[in-house]
């Protein structure tokens, strides 16, 4: 084959008994020319020019920090360019986006939700790139980590979010031997984060008696029956979505609560506690007697009154909401507001506060008294037997 019939950059030296390829680039302003020991088949020339090609965009993405001794260990140049050859750097920005291109992975073979995925990609394209994406890994310091912080603002939760995204990386980093120590490991979190972390501003504000009277009574059909039955069982909006007719045990009058749907994937629930079997109140038993005319048939209990068909997503439950209340001149509170309104209303009648825990799908009992302890009557007893009268 004629050199003049090559792909750029490669050419063919013959010898008597064989011929042996090279590649042309130029390195540092220097021409190198590296032979490949092949022989000049079709095919490996083509493997050639893949890798005059790989070794040109390697040039341009990590310039001084080419590794040249990785493609050619056995030539005369490694004594030029790698005698005092540099350690290849990481920019921040590059292993946040293979950490992405993982969990896009990780949530196609079902071991990630698509809704965490989403946040987590959120959080590295908006925040973790912008503000320290420029920075080599290697150099990346505690102090630039609290600096970052300290940038951000917003409530514990949210920082403990995007710190955990930053240090998984940083962990596959140190794992990967490009790291030898985790700058987020060397922050006592808890401490610092609670001295600059604003106060949360989400308030439990569960709906007066009147009110959600009123928002039941307005409500139409099918959406009528999820709002009562919300109310009256405390379920997650993800979980009353996801709610099954085979999961409601009339006979013995109870719920039991073993999945979610959030961005039209059927999922566990929230926690492992947050699977659980609920106490069938009447007026929750109302509202799916209700329900039955609309979809007995159905695996799902709650369609979307507009299609008929099972929710998509939570957002579409709030976007009715959302109109409900504005039609009524409601003060707005999310759809969230519904469980806290059966938390306290269960708690105002003296409810056992363990029992309720265990219904709401806490993990611990200190979630009731964090959100809901004023009220809580102050002689609340252990023990468990309905007190109030919900019928």
């Amino acid at each position: 084959m004629s050199n003049d019939n090559l792909p750029q950059g490669i050419s063919v030296r013959k010898f008597k008994h064989c011929s042996v390829i090279q590649i042309d680039f130029i390195y540092q302003g220097v021409r190198c020319r590296e032979t490949i020991r092949e022989e000049a088949t079709p095919k490996n020339i083509k493997k050639a020019e893949i890798l005059r090609k790989t070794v040109i965009s390697e040039i341009d993405r990590k310039g001084e920090y080419f590794n040249f001794a990785e493609f050619f260990p056995n030539s005369p140049k490694v004594k030029i360019f790698c005698s005092e050859q540099k350690k290849p750097k990481h920019l921040l920005s590059e292993l946040l986006m293979r950490y992405l291109a993982q969990s896009k992975n990780m949530v196609e073979n079902k071991k990630l939700s698509p809704s965490t995925f989403d946040g987590n990609r959120e959080i590295v394209e908006n925040n973790l790139i912008p503000n320290l994406g420029h920075i080599y890994i290697e150099d990346l310091r505690v102090r630039d980590v609290k600096d970052w912080l300290l940038s951000q603002g917003g409530v514990v939760k949210t920082l403990k979010n995007k710190l955990s995204v930053l240090s998984v990386v940083l962990n596959e980093a140190k794992n990967d031997e490009i790291i030898e120590k985790n700058p987020v490991e060397q922050i006592s979190i808890t401490r610092f984060l609670n001295g600059i972390a604003n106060n949360s501003d989400y308030e439990v504000e569960p709906f007066t008696e009147t009110e959600k009277q009123t928002i039941i009574d307005a409500a139409e059909n099918q959406f009528k029956n999820l709002v009562q039955f919300g109310f009256w069982s405390g379920l997650r909006t993800s979980e009353l979505i996801a709610l099954r007719w085979k999961d409601i045990d009339f006979k013995n009058g109870l719920i039991k609560v073993v999945q979610a749907k959030i961005e039209n994937t059927i999922k566990g629930t929230k926690t492992k506690a947050g699977t659980r079997t609920v106490l069938l109140l009447p007026k929750a038993k109302e509202a799916l007697e209700h329900q039955l005319q609309y979809t007995k048939d159905c695996e799902i209990i709650f369609n979307n009154q507009n299609t008929n068909k099972p929710y998509s997503d939570s957002n579409l439950v709030g976007n009715a909401w959302r109109r409900l209340l504005a039609k009524l001149d409601i003060k707005y509170r999310n759809t969230y507001q519904m469980r806290h309104t059966y938390a306290s209303t269960l708690l105002s009648n003296g409810e056992n506060v363990w029992w309720l825990s265990s219904q709401m799908g806490h993990e611990t009992v200190e979630m009731i008294f964090k959100h809901y302890g004023k009220w809580i009557p102050q002689n609340q007893k252990n023990g468990y037997k309905l007190v109030g009268n919900y019928s």
